[in-house]
């Protein structure tokens, strides 16, 4: 029956008076239901967009006011919902029993608290956690990204010092920090509200959220019923829960690539359920409503991480498909993607340049696929289009077994890699010698080109499972049978951009290959993946054992042993997350930085100028304490006399500012110790599964040279 009828039972149900029955208002309340999912799973994508929209240009434009960007983000975000609502309310939803919406709530927001009360600290440069804290905590003092090198401050010792350091760049004088501009805006946001514990939390939130959209996404994939068991897949999965306790961009981005997806299958079941004949204007603008949303959504996401054209490429096949079917809606989508990855255009080419030209091997790879993705569809289409016709007649029969030997083949060859060859891709001399580092620290054969990404389907099965995985497999089969029979037509985005991503990343990490923090490149494509394939084999295997077991001639035994089928199938899959992330969770990391950084900011005075003997405390003392800082390459004696004399030269006062004792101690010069903290850190394991946290101290001294 499709999704977009009554039900017949409940038609018929009807009181003598002709009031609605119990049937007809249960149902009513099941659509409700259902209703209430669809919404609420897309609501906080379509806040965040209007958020992006708005405040990266204006942070961009140095116009980065509380007072201006706050009015203007709640207003677009207004505008959308209020063009959306309408839309969804019309999309045809399947009935949903209010206990799998209240448990797919209980467990968003489960995640979400969670996450909120063991949050990371990270608030001083180590990682790219805490460049990003930076970033927003500059950002939330000032109305532009960017701040000129403060040259006066170090007089004719300038040149001597450098003014760059990981995570900040220097270009055309200005300091530039790394990452686009999306996350760090509303990490900025945050910090109005609630300062450094509002900064950290918000990654909660945005992970919670991302947790319902996920669930919302299954619900239209196999049924509302299904929302429940792949959210509590995916918040058991412990990289999506340890980037939503630190302030990583990932959560935001999982968030919209659900978000954009989901809105994508609401425009084409909007334009399904009206009519199979030709569309009038109100409900062709309507699916154009949707659908443009989405294109905004799915593009912009290039304003949260650099590689999200990736996915979007994988999207043009599927509008191109969409459009051969001579549905509405393509024009729309392609106006909401032309405006989301403008912005994110500008962003990358006049914002955070040195950080494109840092990745420019992996851009360039992108670049390319968009435009081979682009290019081939509207080619495609318009030569089907010319022909009259619609796509090619094939025969579905072969294409379903191309379709299927290709995901197992493909499976079969991940699983493989560790047998087949090693990977050595790592190049850059700073990560080889780390690398090489832990390798002697956990006494493996020392090799620091070594990535480890042939072990990459062994990461995912860390925190997932092995029956999860498997599950997963059986899921992308099915997937593809039904995409290429011409019938599970929702598949064909999830199969498309989850599965062609998703692949993508396990076999290009492109990350230092240290765990838990390579991790987080699971959590936007991968680990959602698993988590919607290994549904989509759930709910066949549901629909298959509960026909089978409604079989008159089947005894009592079996039937009851069919119907046990699906939980014997999730209980397995459910495990292993579940034990890991009991195990991982209550761990807090970083604990005492934001205290440390003040007693930084306590220590100096207006008129310092710091020399930094290495570049940790340098985010902190500029964007924090608003102090000039620059760091020596090479703190020899003379190197540090010049900068002491430039600094003296310029009429302020010279700090020499070290995280340890050993640059400084050779000299004889009294030290000041400043921060002596002990906390911890996640673990830097190659080849197992992070267990625990590592000690971490953090340690700043001063010399008033």
């Amino acid at each position: 029956m499709p999704d977009h009828m009554p039900c017949p039972a409940a038609v018929a149900d009807r009181t003598p008076a002709g009031r609605p029955g119990l049937l007809v208002r249960l149902a009513t309340r099941e659509e409700l239901a259902g209703r209430v999912l669809l919404v609420a799973s897309v609501l906080p994508v379509l806040v965040a967009i209007a958020w992006l929209v708005v405040a990266v240009p204006l942070a961009a434009a140095g116009a980065f006011h509380a007072w201006l960007v706050v009015p203007l983000a709640g207003g677009a975000a207004v505008l959308l919902v209020r063009w959306a609502m309408p839309r969804l309310r019309a999309v045809p939803v399947r009935p949903a029993p209010w206990w799998s919406l209240l448990a797919t709530a209980a467990v968003a927001a489960g995640f979400a608290i969670l996450a909120a009360a063991t949050y990371s600290e990270q608030a001083v440069l180590h990682r790219d956690a805490g460049t990003y804290a930076q970033v927003g905590l500059w950002l939330s003092q000032h109305p532009a990204l960017t701040t000129p090198v403060p040259v006066e401050a170090f007089g004719p010792a300038a040149d001597a010092v450098t003014f760059a350091h990981p995570g900040f760049f220097v270009q055309d004088g200005l300091i530039v920090p790394q990452f686009m501009t999306g996350w760090p805006t509303m990490l900025a946001a945050a910090f109005w509200v609630g300062g450094w514990q509002g900064m950290f939390v918000l990654p909660a939130l945005v992970g919670g959220a991302a947790v319902l959209a996920v669930a919302g996404l299954a619900a239209r994939l196999c049924g509302a019923r299904w929302a429940a068991p792949a959210a509590l897949l995916l918040a058991l999965a412990w990289p999506v829960l340890r980037v939503s306790q630190t302030t990583y961009s990932e959560p935001l981005a999982c968030l919209m690539l659900a978000g954009g997806i989901s809105l994508l299958i609401d425009g084409w079941s909007l334009a399904a359920g009206r009519t199979r004949s030709r569309m009038d204007a109100p409900a062709r603008r309507d699916t154009g409503v949707l659908l443009g949303l989405a294109g905004l959504v799915l593009s912009g996401g290039q304003l949260v991480r650099l590689d999200m054209g990736v996915d979007f490429a994988l999207v043009v096949p599927v509008v191109g498909w969409w459009c051969l079917r001579r549905r509405a809606g393509a024009a729309a989508f392609a106006a909401g993607a032309v405006l989301g990855g403008g912005l994110g255009l500008l962003d990358s080419r006049f914002v955070t340049w040195p950080y494109v030209q840092l990745n420019w091997e992996s851009v360039r790879l992108m670049v390319l696929l968009l435009v081979v993705a682009v290019t081939g569809t509207v080619v495609t289409v318009a030569a089907l289009r010319w022909r009259g016709a619609g796509p090619l007649p094939v025969r579905r029969r072969s294409l379903t077994g191309v379709a299927v030997a290709a995901v197992v083949v493909g499976g079969a060859l991940l699983a493989a890699r560790p047998l087949l060859y090693v990977d050595h891709s790592i190049t850059a001399a700073s990560t080889i010698d780390y690398v090489a580092s832990h390798q002697q620290r956990f006494g493996l054969p020392v090799d620091g080109t070594r990535s480890y990404a042939e072990q990459s389907l062994s990461w995912v099965s860390w925190y997932v499972g092995w029956p999860a995985l498997v599950l997963a497999w059986s899921g992308a089969m099915l997937a593809a049978a039904g995409v290429a029979r011409g019938r599970d037509w929702r598949l064909l985005p999830v199969l498309l951009v989850y599965g062609g991503s998703g692949v993508a990343t396990l076999l290009r990490p492109a990350i230092t290959p240290d765990h838990p923090w390579a991790d987080r490149r699971l959590v936007v494509e991968v680990l959602p993946a698993v988590v919607l394939f290994a549904v989509v084999a759930l709910a066949r295997a549901t629909r298959v054992s509960r026909a089978a077991a409604a079989r008159p001639a089947l005894r009592r035994a079996p039937r009851r042993a069919l119907r046990l089928l699906p939980a014997l199938l999730l209980v397995p899959a459910l495990v292993p997350g579940a034990v890991v992330t009991s195990e991982l969770a209550p761990l807090r990391t970083e604990v005492g930085e934001p205290a440390a950084a003040a007693a930084v900011c306590h220590a100096l005075r207006p008129a310092d100028s710091v020399i930094l003997m290495d570049t940790q405390w340098a985010p902190t003392v500029r964007n924090q304490c608003g102090v000039p800082v620059a760091a020596l390459d090479d703190p020899t004696v003379e190197a540090i006399r010049t900068a002491v004399a430039g600094v003296r030269a310029a009429g302020r006062d010279p700090v020499l500012m070290s995280s340890s004792t050993l640059p400084l101690l050779p000299y004889g010069l009294p030290l000041d110790k400043v921060v002596y903290l002990d906390t911890q850190e996640d673990q830097h394991q190659l080849v197992r599964r992070p267990d625990g946290t590592d000690p971490r101290r953090l340690e700043c001294w001063i010399v008033r040279a």
